[in-house]
């Protein structure tokens, strides 16, 4: 009964247009609405546990940055709008997640093949991709303090 009220209050306020004046568990309630996803097709797809979107969802935690940056990339959400209720729902254009368009042929190929995955081998190759990007952004950091302690050793 509790979800049916639930549900029913969140379609009246997105009716409405008042998601600034709702919760992030309202707010992130009609996010799977919108994209007809139950809890566990949800948390399958973003890759966090079934219980931690539970929770998310009947308000008894609040998503941490990392849950935030999965919601935003798996589902397409707004991290502001989930935030604060403000602009679209969906990052990209109002009500859809924007496609980027491949710059060359390579990008097509590869996102042709991404796109052939399931859902955890999507993940996998993210994973890999950021944690790519990571060693990328330290390994310049290293550099660049390498560089300036250079600097700061050669005499004036």
């Amino acid at each position: 009964m509790y979800l049916f009220v639930r549900s029913i209050r969140t379609k009246m306020s997105a009716s409405t247009g008042s998601y600034e004046k709702m919760s992030i568990s309202e707010r992130l309630r009609s996010v799977l609405d919108a994209k007809d996803l139950s809890i566990k097709q949800a948390a399958e797809m973003v890759g966090i546990p079934y219980r931690t979107l539970q929770n998310y969802l009947l308000d008894e935690r609040e998503p941490n940055a990392k849950a935030m940056s999965a919601l935003r990339t798996h589902l397409g959400i707004s991290v502001d709008w989930l935030l604060t209720g403000e602009g679209p729902m969906f990052h990209g254009s109002v009500g859809e997640v924007a496609q980027a368009q491949p710059a060359n042929r390579q990008e097509e190929a590869i996102l042709e093949l991404f796109r052939s995955l399931g859902e955890a081998g999507k993940r996998e190759i993210q994973s890999a991709a950021e944690e790519k990007k990571r060693l990328m952004d330290v390994e310049q950091r290293l550099k660049d303090l390498t560089e300036a302690l250079a600097d700061s050793k050669r005499p004036a």
